[in-house]
């Protein structure tokens, strides 16, 4: 698996060097963990092998040029300062190499104003996009075949996303951790780069194929009911009862919308609920587990460790030991 970083002349450096650097974490962790699957591969790719120089004066180095590059799984468009509109014309044969590696199964992933450079392609053609704030009107002059998300800050169409900051191509980086390496690693570079300050991706994007991610109504519905009663003590028989179905009938049809049975998704939910609640609250974790459903703190303890790599109160300590006190 391969993941290409494309280095470009005049773009913003974090918005390559922070998904870099977290993809990396994520690498180093996994390796520790000694699992036998290769971990992806990462690629700064230029025009040529000749440095980048950035709008910070940084110089990147190049490790390949696109042109020698086979098939990639994803690449990083960068963000770039200023005015974006020349951008689309400005480099034609990169424009055409992004088309041929996303019709070859790449996830194309653009930053701020690299969304222009995306846009030029025609692969947002009648698809969601959404850039920096400040260039949101120009985007839709220049591209009215886009559907623009003005109140969106990331925006997914199949393979193609697009993140209107650098700090949202952190929190969509997140996201891609945790599809090539799971939720244990990407929660743990999440605490690594200032957890403190971000939001989940399911909370910032928006998404062309639906509001659900699958298309299975009667599911959607057991997972609103089971989010609207996730305190309480569930029998699953009980829910299958509910919406008519037998119990193996919808662990099959939940596993087949979400990859996961009901149980295993009450789960990660209530671990998620209880994540925002040691985020944002003083309350005593007992008591947080009784709010999310666990009625044994023992088993809550166990059960967050092994979604988040840590405790609860660790993890308490590591999202709120950078703010600020008077």
């Amino acid at each position: 698996m391969s993941v290409y970083l494309l280095a470009l002349n005049g773009m913003i450096a974090t918005s390559l060097t922070l998904p870099l650097e977290m993809l990396n974490a994520a690498r180093h962790m996994h390796r520790a963990t000694r699992q036998k699957e290769k971990v992806p591969r990462l690629y700064i790719v230029g025009e040529s092998l000749e440095p980048v120089t950035t709008t910070g004066g940084l110089k990147l180095l190049p490790d390949c040029e696109y042109r020698d590059l086979p098939q990639a799984d994803i690449i990083f468009i960068p963000s770039f300062w200023r005015n974006p509109a020349p951008l689309p014309n400005q480099w034609p044969t990169i424009s055409t190499w992004i088309k041929a590696q996303h019709a070859g199964g790449a996830r194309l992933c653009a930053t701020g104003t690299g969304v222009f450079l995306l846009a030029g392609t025609g692969l947002l053609d009648g698809k969601p996009a959404t850039t920096h704030w400040f260039y949101l009107e120009l985007l839709n002059k220049m591209f009215p075949e886009t559907l623009l998300k003005r109140n969106h800050l990331i925006t997914q169409a199949g393979r193609v996303y697009c993140a209107g900051s650098v700090n949202s191509i952190a929190d969509l980086t997140i996201h891609l951790i945790e599809s090539l390496f799971g939720q244990g690693i990407s929660a743990r570079v999440e605490q690594q780069f200032s957890p403190e300050i971000r939001r989940r991706y399911s909370d910032l994007f928006y998404s062309f194929e639906s509001s659900a991610p699958h298309p299975d109504e009667a599911v959607v519905l057991v997972q609103q009911w089971l989010h609207e009663h996730q305190q309480r003590q569930i029998s699953m028989i009980e829910v299958a009862d509910l919406f008519s179905m037998s119990q193996r009938t919808l662990n099959r049809r939940f596993r087949e919308a979400t990859g996961m049975t009901p149980t295993e998704w009450l789960t990660r939910l209530r671990v998620e609920s209880a994540r925002d609640l040691l985020n944002s609250t003083n309350l005593e974790i007992g008591d947080i587990a009784l709010r999310c459903g666990f009625t044994d703190p023992g088993y809550f303890n166990r059960v967050f460790r092994k979604h988040m790599e840590t405790t609860p109160g660790q993890y308490r300590i590591s999202v709120r030991g950078k703010l600020f006190s008077p």
